[in-house]
């Protein structure tokens, strides 16, 4: 059974909180089963329904006219009789009648169950999902496995991980072997991505990334049938873009061009269809921003972006056999910067960190800005190459005096050292990035971070 963060917060929601949750995310990420397996294990009384597979079902509840009414619905409908005060009733894809949840708050109020809705976020219907009454509802947007969750399936001690922590905490080089482990296992977490089948299938068949890249393409597959059938007029639209992503990252400033959509096309006639794949949990849209001071939304270009897919194993997978090899053996002809960023972003997307890339005519581009707990801002840059040190954009922005900037993370294939304000630590450290926050004006320390 693959371990996941997302169970301590769903106990967490269970011993200190009397409101609804909604749990949402893209397909296939593994929602249903963390919710299952904390449902049968934490209450006495587990019922679930799926709205997309149970048709009949989905026609009783939609029916309901009342809280009382949907209850008594869901009694009938569960084999074995409900425990007040110790039953979880789970409702899955509920973006197949999202009008379910307008009884949420009465749900809530009744309180003889505990409640959680969860779905794939595609579709027009379930945009409004997010807008429930406030007090009444706690809302997890789940991210395919994380690198420290993904180390945790193949075998990783946890005691490595933290040695791993401390290493970045107090600025110190980790030691040669486990540095040389933790890169190979970055690297074929990148080929092999952190969709839980996909990871699973990946160590049931003895760590072969060959066995993988099948059902990954299986999957993206999924992603743009997904499109067709739920964005409805957009469809096309939404699918061009799908299918540019890749070819995007191949670039070498990897920043979305609208041109490759339709020649002369303005970003007012597809923000929604980006928003669209955003909200799906299948992009991870970064805004370029023109300043490195908080608020950092206040200056960014709506125009501007780089779009990464959420999954960088389903990205790998729909290039070249190739890719995936240079990847795993580290080989350092091709250019990858793109797949490299694609992981850290889905790294710290993984971990509820907002990000924005700079951009300036006189300073050049730093790969992304990460606002920290205090109003600071953090550039990181990605090395995927040799040239670990040459970062003239970093070093002209870190030097501009009002931005006042502390620190600055370089991440590459090299073991962790500091020169100065920038910390030049190793890829597989993303996982354990965002857990830092500022003590001190300038002075960093490490915060247990939420699950």
């Amino acid at each position: 059974m693959l371990q996941r963060k997302v169970t301590k917060r769903l106990v967490k929601w269970k011993n200190e909180s009397s409101k609804a949750l909604l749990v949402t995310g893209a397909r296939q990420i593994g929602k249903s089963y963390a919710i299952r397996e904390f449902g049968k294990s934490s209450y006495s009384c587990y019922f679930e329904v799926n709205l997309l597979l149970d048709k009949a079902a989905k026609s009783a509840l939609a029916s309901a006219e009342s809280a009382v009414d949907f209850i008594n619905r869901i009694a009938l409908l569960s084999d074995v009789p409900l425990v007040e005060g110790d039953t979880l009733v789970f409702v899955d894809e509920i973006q197949e009648h999202p009008d379910i949840v307008a009884l949420m708050k009465a749900l809530v109020e009744d309180g003889r169950y505990s409640f959680v809705f969860s779905g794939s976020m595609l579709g027009t219907e379930f945009k409004g999902i997010s807008s429930f009454p406030v007090g009444y509802v706690e809302q997890i947007v789940m991210r395919p496995m994380d690198f420290e969750e993904f180390c945790w399936a193949v075998g990783v001690e946890q005691r490595f991980l933290d040695q791993i922590r401390e290493c970045l905490r107090e600025r110190c080089a980790v030691d040669g072997y486990l540095h040389d482990i933790m890169m190979r296992n970055y690297r074929a977490y990148m080929v092999a991505g952190g969709m839980p089948e996909v990871v699973q299938r990946y160590v049931d068949t003895g760590y072969s990334l060959a066995e993988t890249r099948t059902l990954q393409a299986s999957l993206v597959q999924q992603y743009a049938q997904d499109i067709g059938k739920y964005a409805g007029t957009r469809a096309f639209e939404v699918r061009a873009i799908f299918d540019q992503i890749p070819l995007q990252l191949e670039g070498d400033l990897h920043r979305f061009k609208l041109a490759s959509l339709k020649k002369a096309a303005r970003m007012e006639s597809f923000h929604h269809d980006f928003l669209w794949l955003v909200n799906a949990g299948v992009g991870l849209q970064v805004l370029q921003t023109t300043e490195a001071r908080c608020p950092l939304k206040r200056m960014e270009q709506a125009s501007r972006f780089k779009l990464y897919e959420s999954d960088t194993g389903m990205l790998v997978s729909r290039y070249p056999l190739a890719t995936a090899r240079s990847i795993y053996l580290d080989m350092k002809d091709p250019n990858l910067g793109g797949v490299y960023e694609n992981v850290v972003a889905q790294e710290l997307a993984a971990q509820g960190v907002d990000l924005w890339y700079y951009q300036s005519g006189t300073a050049g581009e730093v790969d992304f800005l990460m606002e920290g707990k205090s109003g600071n801002v953090i550039p990181i840059e990605v090395k995927s190459g040799k040239k670990v040190r040459a970062h003239a954009a970093l070093d002209h922005l870190m030097g501009i005096r009002d931005y006042k900037l502390k620190e600055a993370f370089v991440l590459s294939r090299n073991n962790l050292s500091q020169e100065g304000a920038i910390t030049y630590a190793p890829l597989y450290m993303t996982f354990c990035l965002s857990e830092l926050k500022e003590q001190d004006a300038g002075d960093f320390t490490f915060a247990p971070a939420l699950p």
